[in-house]
Parts: C-alpha cells; structure tokens; sequence
C-alpha cells in the first residue's frame, strides 16, 4: 500500500494524541513522525491533526480516515475518495462556537441558509460565552469579537464590531458626566467577564493622542449581554456595550454615550478561528464567506 508507512505512523498518533509518545512507540524520532504525517497530509491535500504543544486532535477528515485503517486497501481507498471530494464539495460534520448574544442575533440565518445550501453537512453549533481551547474541544470554527490572544490559531477578520461607554440619564445625573476615562474610576461599572481583560479600559485621547488605562469599579459583572444592557438602562452602572446592542436606546435617550473626546483602544473587530491556515476545508471557507457576506 503506498501510504502504509504513513498509515501506520498515524494510527499510533491517532492512538497516543501525540507525536513524542508515538514516535517512542514506533522507535523512530519525534522528527520523523512530524514528516510522515505532514507528507500525508500533503499528498492528500488535508489536514489530519490539530495540533497544540499540549495536544493532538484528529480533524473530521483524520477521523473518517482513521476509522477505516485497520480495514482492506480497497475500503482506505474508497473513504479517501470520499473525504478529498470533500475539498470541493462541502460535506462533514462542522463543529462551530459563537458568542451567544451575538450567535442568536446575526448568524441563526446564516446557519439555516447555509445548512438548506449544503445538506451534506451535519452542523454541530454552540453559542455559549465561555472560553474554550478550539483545537482541545474539536471546533472547526470559533466565532470570537475584540482583541485576540496570540494562541498560534488562523485568526480572519470579518468586519469591525464598534462598541462604546454608555450610560443612562440617570446615571449620569448621580454621578455627573465625566469629561475624562480616569473619572469612571469612582463610579460603579457593569462588567463583561468574559473579555480578555475584564476589569480595565483602554483610550486614547483623540486631541493628544494620550493613551489612558483604567481599573474599573465594577457593581455588576456577567457573561449576559441583555443583562448588561437591562442593567445600564436602569442606571446601575456605566458600561460598554457594542453598538449593535445599544444604538436603538441610544436613539431613544435611554443610553447616552460617554467621553467623545476619547476612543476606545484596541478597536474590537469580529473574527473567525481556525486551526490550520493549510488545506482549509471548503466546508468551513463557505461558512466564513457567508458569515462576511452577511455581516457587511
């Protein structure tokens, strides 16, 4: 079989989630096993493992084809066929993660269009607020806003994802406006916990180009973004809310946005998160193109 040594490489890594355990197995270096899977995966135009310094995952496609190793030539040879028509036909399972306000808000269309447009697919979606390990938890896709963390993941910008201070009349007839981001300081703050850096804002002052970083004092802190907006609106606290979440009431005279003379620094954007920049499945590309499309 041409791929036997290949083969036989990745079913001991499939076996061991890891290329060091596997390479000892095999009495060959950790070098060696890295090539041979990566000589695969090149011959067959796919990516077998997700990998992380901590673990290795099989991908659906390593999946498929591990399930069939132990089985006749003609058997490997038929699922193989069958996953690369894959890379030009959508089919596979697709695990995708997404914020969960932002999930129920503007991607449960995109999901329904793209499961009627691709019935091959079987899509398996989570919109929850929590932090996971894409590679670790098996995710395909991870929907994700604001500033990311250098993890070694594909990270692709979908569109800008604008937010601002906010707060309510009422608040601010308590507490005064501020005309500068330290005086959010001694006021009470509603707080996102989920955000990279929870308890801090960043700005820079649109005159002076000064950048100012501030703790906040939170009274509220939640992963519930209606929780955030019910609470703002009632002059709990101030908070920075995404404009697609706040604009109406702003509109309305229910929010008031705070300090025009500052920015809000890094601009928080929308990005799609992947694992593997390399033989990206055309599953996941048409999924990210009708994300942009329907988010632009």
């Amino acid at each position: 079989m041409v791929f036997q040594n290949s083969f036989d490489v990745m079913i001991e890594v499939s076996k061991h989630k890891s290329f060091a355990k596997a390479a000892n197995k095999l009495g060959i270096s950790g070098a060696a096993v890295s090539k041979q899977v990566k000589a695969l995966e090149d011959r067959l135009q796919l990516v077998l493992f997700n990998r992380t310094t901590r673990v290795v995952t099989l991908t659906d496609a390593g999946e498929q084809l591990y399930e069939t190793l132990t089985r006749s030539e003609e058997e490997i040879t038929g699922v193989i066929k069958k996953i690369t028509k894959g890379l030009e036909h959508p089919s596979g399972k697709l695990r995708i993660n997404a914020p969960m306000a932002f999930g129920e808000r503007f991607l449960v269309n995109v999901i329904a269009d793209y499961s009627k447009d691709y019935p091959d697919v079987k899509l398996d979606v989570d919109f929850d607020d929590k932090f996971i390990n894409v590679i670790e938890e098996g995710y395909d896709l991870v929907i994700r806003i604001g500033k990311l963390k250098d993890s070694g993941l594909i990270a692709r910008r979908i569109c800008d994802f604008p937010a601002y201070i906010c707060a309510s009349p009422g608040f601010i007839n308590k507490y005064g406006e501020p005309s500068n981001p330290k005086d959010l300081i001694k006021m009470p703050s509603i707080n996102y916990k989920n955000s990279s850096s929870p308890y801090s804002l960043s700005f820079k002052n649109k005159n002076t180009k000064e950048d100012i970083t501030i703790n906040t004092n939170p009274i509220l802190t939640t992963n519930t973004l209606a929780l955030m907006l019910k609470s703002t609106i009632e002059g709990i606290g101030y908070c920075l809310l995404p404009e697609v979440f706040c604009k109406d009431k702003i509109k309305t005279g229910e929010l008031l946005t705070l300090l025009p003379n500052f920015t809000l620094f890094p601009e928080k954007s929308v990005y799609a998160v992947y694992p593997d920049r390399r033989y990206l499945p055309i599953k996941v590309k048409l999924f990210i193109d009708a994300i942009k499309r329907h988010l632009s």
